[in-house]
């Protein structure tokens, strides 16, 4: 059992290195590195199914309820058609089925449910749609009176369009002959695995600090600063201290009131892991009377989300509803004619079209928390 126990860790930690690769390719406008980390991780998710798939195949277990325990699901006549006709064909090339809507939804329906930062903001499947109406901050479409130019100018201005078929987020999809011999139901599951994976990164990096340019604006940007290029300054940081309740209470809470103007219920705390384990975790977790530790204990009503695009000493906080994020889905998975140094000529390229921003400048504020108080209860 330790045996089965290290395996599991030694993997989970290579899986967080080759996330960490992904993440720094992105940081770094790392194309060739980009490319290269996320095939490797396709290539792992892939021998991965593999093995999992054969191993239950010589079993001889074709229990629906196991195979749904591993993330095998039943597939509609349409995505039957679909895998059956890759499959085929021996791989995607080719393929003029489109994908079925219904696998983009389970894709979204995944990122949704295992990645917390999505799970939180205003996170919206578009499918086809390429403008979303969005509300703007303050400005009260709702009236009393006559209808009058005036209120009408008052209305128009209350809502904004968002064009959600801007920006292009690629994901690579190799696909061995192995793969393909495992049937439609485990090569859906591979598929559905590698766009969840290759998306979250892609889309938590554009939430926390998409530059605007062919890319979202991130919470941490600047909306009322110079645009240079097409990218967005960042917002300058204030610096937090502590976790006290004054200090949340005057410095995070208060804000996000815009002055008094609404409620606000929960706010989500956005930090990297680093700062988390170092600072805001021993800040959070106390000695409880039975003698347990209760961690993330907060004087406000607050979420607190770790993500490695946050940059170390640095804190955001906002209404996560406040950020609106649309993703559509291309529906079509082509051979690759952007990655020509990547050897496996079985690679594929699908596109996912999103874009995304703060409501208003004031939603999100960034703090520079490098000097908070590890000792503060």
């Amino acid at each position: 059992m330790a045996g089965i126990k290290n395996l599991d860790k030694n993997k989970a930690t290579e899986q967080n290195e080759l996330k960490q690769k992904i993440a720094n390719a992105i940081e770094s406008g790392d194309t060739e590195g980009f490319a290269n980390a996320l095939t490797q991780m396709a290539n792992d998710i892939q021998a991965e199914i593999i093995e999992e798939a054969q191993g239950i195949i010589n079993s001889e277990v074709n229990d629906q309820r196991v195979l749904a325990e591993r993330g095998v699901r039943v597939l509609t006549s349409k995505e039957n058609k679909f895998y059956n006709q890759v499959i085929a064909n021996e791989g995607f090339a080719g393929v003029e089925e489109l994908v079925p809507a219904t696998v983009i939804d389970r894709v979204f329906e995944d990122l949704v449910g295992s990645h917390e930062l999505l799970k939180a903001i205003n996170f919206v499947n578009t499918t086809g749609i390429t403008k979303w109406i969005t509300k703007k901050g303050d400005v009260n479409p709702a009236f009393w009176g006559k209808l009058t130019d005036a209120i009408k100018k008052k209305i128009d201005e209350g809502f904004e369009a968002i064009d959600t078929g801007l920006h292009k987020l690629s994901a690579y999809l190799p696909v061995a002959k192995a793969m393909l011999d495992l049937g439609p139901y485990w090569l859906d599951k591979y598929v559905r695995s590698v766009l969840v994976e290759a998306s979250s990164l892609g889309l938590e990096e554009a939430v926390v600090k998409g530059t605007g340019k062919d890319q979202p604006i991130g919470m941490m940007k600047d909306l009322g600063g110079s645009v240079i290029d097409g990218v967005y300054p960042d917002k300058q940081a204030t610096t937090l201290s502590d976790l006290s309740p004054k200090s949340l209470g005057k410095n995070v809470m208060y804000p996000l009131t815009r002055n008094g103007k609404r409620t606000v219920k929960n706010v989500i705390l956005v930090v990297n892991p680093a700062d988390y384990w170092e600072k805001v975790f021993p800040a959070t977790t106390v000695l409880t009377q039975n003698g347990t530790y209760a961690y993330g204990v907060l004087p406000i009503p607050a979420d607190i989300i770790q993500s490695v695009f946050v940059p170390v000493g640095k804190m955001i906080a906002g209404v996560a509803t406040d950020y609106f994020l649309g993703v559509g889905s291309s529906q079509k998975i082509e051979t690759s004619d952007e990655v020509k140094f990547i050897e496996d000529e079985r690679v594929y390229l699908t596109k996912q079209y999103a874009n995304g921003k703060p409501l208003n400048n004031d939603a999100f504020q960034v703090f520079d928390i490098s000097t908070i108080d590890v000792e503060t209860p």
